[in-house]
């Protein structure tokens, strides 16, 4: 059970960076 939490957590943890990363990029793009 602990290992499919800490995995899940892991999985939006990436997702979430993604993201940031990803619109990061586009702002930049805009300036």
């Amino acid at each position: 059970m602990l290992i499919i939490i800490s995995y899940s957590l892991f999985l939006l943890g990436a997702l979430l960076l993604a993201l940031v990363l990803f619109i990061g990029l586009s702002k930049i793009e805009l300036i």
